[in-house]
């Protein structure tokens, strides 16, 4: 296969989905290993730790909201219905891993809610950024076109 041919292949386009889904897998992972730390160290002190399989059990849910946001929310789709339904499927990925791995078990209730919170107020502050990001190209894309039309408009008279 040359090089053209992969560049549009079908093998391209799923390389390319999984890696943005990757993105934020990574993005999450990180969020959910902080913040369950955190609420450790402030529910039980310095002696709350993480340990392997939760890890990687919270990278398979991590990674699950990334997949989940390539299907729901793609940025050229991106829409109010789509963004609320992602939030929403990624709050409840994390509330069953919980429930079925038992995170939050040694803790109170209120730090299992305030983690939920604050993956929901992740995926928000994601989709603001998809927000902006799509503002930004449609600006920029709007000036090109102003720059061509200008230029092409003597040449036509």
């Amino acid at each position: 296969m040359n090089s053209e041919k992969l560049k549009y292949s079908g093998f391209a386009r799923l390389y390319l989905w999984t890696t943005k889904a990757k993105y934020t897998m990574g993005i999450f992972f990180l969020m959910h290993v902080l913040v369950y730390l955190l609420l450790g160290l402030l529910n039980e002190g310095a002696a709350v730790t993480l340990d392997f399989f939760t890890a990687v059990q919270m990278m398979f849910a991590c990674f699950f909201i990334g997949i989940l946001q390539q299907w729901i929310l793609p940025v050229e789709k991106l829409s109010r219905a789509r963004c609320v339904l992602w939030v929403v499927s990624g709050v409840a990925v994390t509330l069953v891993f919980n429930l079925v791995f038992g995170w939050f078990r040694p803790f109170p209730l209120w730090c299992l809610i305030l983690f939920l919170l604050l993956t929901a107020l992740g995926m928000v502050a994601m989709i603001l950024g998809y927000y902006l990001q799509l503002h930004q190209e449609t600006k920029h894309l709007n000036r090109r076109l102003e720059q061509y039309q200008r230029r092409n408009s003597g040449k036509q008279g």
